[in-house]
């Protein structure tokens, strides 16, 4: 049974709260991809953003290499990411 302290409603409000903080968008962010990886007791959460040549750019982790950030790319198809936005549906691993 998950803690009522890290359920998804609370995950959510904190977004929600998130969004709202001044902050820049980078730690903005950072502070997601640490916040959901935190609720979801996950060793790592990262962020990718599909540009407009079909290139998905890393943006944003927590428990990669935060050296990786903007220039970590895949193609969409290419690798576990890259299958995952191409198909553009959920999946669910227990050891991805």
């Amino acid at each position: 049974m998950r803690d009522t302290a890290s359920g998804p409603r609370v995950l959510l409000k904190r977004l929600r709260e998130l969004m709202q903080e001044p902050l820049e968008p980078q730690e903005r962010l950072d502070r997601i991809v640490r916040d959901i990886a935190s609720n979801m007791v996950a060793e790592v959460c990262s962020l990718y953003v599909l540009r407009a040549d079909s290139v998905l750019e890393l943006y944003a982790t927590e428990g990669l290499n935060p050296n990786a950030v903007h220039l970590a790319q895949l193609r969409l198809g290419q690798g576990l990411v890259g299958t995952i936005a191409a198909s553009a549906r959920p999946l669910n691993l227990s050891n991805a």
